[in-house]
């Protein structure tokens, strides 16, 4: 099922300071063989094997920006990445085509990689917990592995005006209209970071790297700050929290 699975990088602004951290831990940490497509404005060499690059315009809402490089997506199944989700450590490609499989034989479109407030039940599965379906939170745009046919779905019954502040929080009311489920997975090992997230066994990433607007460094400190160093980045251009 890997031939099916592709990488979504949504780039939501230009050039980004933390394209050279992020695209680093693709590098070092996800498969090479795995078809990567970014979307953004204009191509840019980020030094990354195997990336296709799919542009939006500018003019056009966040939604409409997506959704048009969405659908140019190939692959049946996709992993929603954006460039502030940095990874540290080895992605888990065996348990990840796992739960492809998973998908494959059952009625959900997407599992989380990272655990954060929603409310789940457990299955028989130790590492695969169901989300509520009336959570606030049942959709989010984090590191999770998609069936893309769901999330175009979502995307096509979105305001077409939306912005990321709209299209985020609305898009579990589309799900429960759509009657889209997701899973979440978590061993109950993983680290918990901040107030409402953990860390990933799967796809080891900060989320975020950034935060309102600034370097992330309350929760990711010692693994921000090595990486800044590398790659000659001030941090106090943009600031920290």
């Amino acid at each position: 099922m890997i031939d099916n699975l592709a990488l979504v990088i949504d780039s939501t602004s230009k050039y980004s300071d933390a394209w050279p951290l992020y695209f680093g831990g693709l590098n070092n940490f996800f498969p090479n063989n795995i078809k990567k497509y970014l979307f953004t404005d204009k191509y840019w060499d980020v030094g990354c094997d195997n990336i296709q690059p799919v542009l939006y315009k500018n003019k056009d809402s966040y939604r409409n920006q997506f959704l048009n490089c969405l659908k140019q997506v190939n692959e049946k199944y996709i992993i929603y990445n954006s460039e502030d989700y940095i990874l540290y450590n080895n992605t888990n490609i065996d348990e990840i085509e796992f739960l492809i499989d998973t998908l494959e034989i059952n009625p959900y479109s997407f599992v989380k990689f990272i655990k954060g407030p929603e409310h789940t039940t457990p299955t028989d599965h130790p590492n695969i917990h169901i989300i509520d379906q009336l959570d606030v939170n049942l959709f989010a745009q984090q590191a999770a592995l998609w069936k893309t046919k769901s999330l175009i779905d979502i995307f096509e019954n979105s305001p077409h005006n939306n912005g990321r502040m709209q299209q985020e929080p609305g898009g579990s009311l589309i799900c429960r209209k759509l009657g889209i489920t997701g899973l979440q997975y978590h061993s109950g090992l993983e680290t918990k970071r901040g107030i409402h997230h953990w860390d990933s066994e799967i796809y080891p990433c900060t989320a975020t790297a950034i935060s309102k607007g600034k370097w992330n460094l309350s929760e990711y400190q010692e693994i921000l700050n090595p990486l800044l160093k590398k790659y000659k980045i001030n941090p106090n251009i943009r600031g920290t929290i």
